[in-house]
């Protein structure tokens, strides 16, 4: 009787640091997400006298515009953070904020309800940045030592 020994190899360096970029992004826009949804509420409490739930009734397109700022921006800046160039970045913001297209045209044509809007878009941003990221694979799974140091200008 013969015995095969199989070796099984965990995830590699470049899987975990694709992984982990990826996981940063998500809480990047998470924390983005509540902490300037929460100043969107207020500003909208002032302006309108409505706080952000009654947004998502009233001024649907401006509320989902505001979550994709509010998840995006907090993102880029995290990307660039890291080294990350201009153009990745806005490579990554207009994946996020291109499904918001057909989102609002299903709206506007009364195919799909304010609710439906605001969970397709927390449905599709993530696969879009997903789908940036294996495109980029190289780049997403790189350490970030080889990019370049942090720079707004």
């Amino acid at each position: 009787m013969e015995v095969a020994t199989v070796h099984v190899k965990g995830p590699t360096a470049a899987t975990r640091r694709f992984v982990r970029h990826f996981a940063e992004m998500l809480l990047v826009m998470m924390l983005g997400m509540c902490v300037l949804g929460g100043a969107f509420g207020a500003l909208h409490l002032l302006v309108f006298g409505t706080g952000f739930a009654q947004a998502w009734r009233d001024q649907v397109g401006l509320a989902v515009l505001a979550m994709a700022f509010n998840m995006t921006v907090p993102m880029v800046l995290w990307m660039r953070y890291r080294g990350h160039s201009w153009e990745r970045g806005g490579e990554m913001a207009v994946a996020m904020t291109l499904p918001l297209i057909p989102l609002l045209a299903l709206y506007f044509a009364d195919v799909t309800p304010a609710r439906g809007v605001l969970g397709g878009q927390m449905m599709l941003m993530v696969p879009a940045m997903l789908a940036v990221m294996l495109y980029r694979k190289d780049e997403y799974s790189a350490p970030h030592s080889t990019h370049k140091r942090f720079r707004l200008a």
